[in-house]
């Protein structure tokens, strides 16, 4: 079974059922989880300002923590499934909610975006992957070994802790300066 692919469509889908839950919830609901959301990277936020080096690092710290729960929980199923839906329906959202048009929103998102989202997929269907191992070998008798599948699944993770490296420095370095370079002012 492609878990990759599975992960993939579950992100969109979400993302999907973010834009729309705009139209669709009550205003106030999806706003109040947005508001949440952004008390919660506040801190990260503010710090933008003062010294985009910490920035940088606090933007990989936070995905990282969200990799790694995703990998290391992966057994669970559920904490995977519930990072990557949380992180569809929040973009999703966003894009409606901001304060700047959604092709603007697009343009600001992108550039790590392509990087970032991936990384966090990769991390989740990693560990999914190793949860599902493991519930087939002890539930129906398979034959799989689990050290081996972790290993290999491991240096995925390894893989997508880099990216989200290169993408909290995008995001840091390189996005504010796409509104110059394409004239957005609002």
């Amino acid at each position: 079974m492609n878990y990759l692919l599975i992960s993939t469509v579950l992100i969109v889908a979400s993302f999907i059922l973010g834009l729309i839950s705009c139209y669709v919830i009550e205003p106030g609901v999806t706003e109040g989880f947005i508001r949440e959301v952004s008390r919660e990277l506040r801190p990260i936020i503010e710090t933008l300002s003062i010294n985009p080096i910490i920035t940088t690092l606090l933007i990989f710290l936070n995905n990282l923590r969200v990799a790694l729960i995703s990998f290391f929980l992966g057994p669970t199923l559920l904490v995977p499934i519930t990072v990557l839906y949380v992180n569809g329906f929040l973009i999703g959202s966003f894009l409606i909610y901001s304060s700047r048009p959604l092709i603007e929103n697009l343009l600001l998102m992108i550039p790590h975006g392509v990087i970032e989202l991936p990384a966090i997929i990769l991390s989740a269907t990693s560990g999914t992957s190793v949860g599902l191992a493991i519930i087939h070998k002890y539930l129906f008798r398979g034959n799989i070994s689990i050290k081996e599948l972790f290993i290999k699944n491991l240096k995925y993770l390894i893989i997508a802790i880099l990216m989200l490296g290169i993408a909290s420095f995008v995001e840091v370095f390189i996005t504010p300066l796409i509104p110059e370079l394409l004239g957005i002012t609002s």
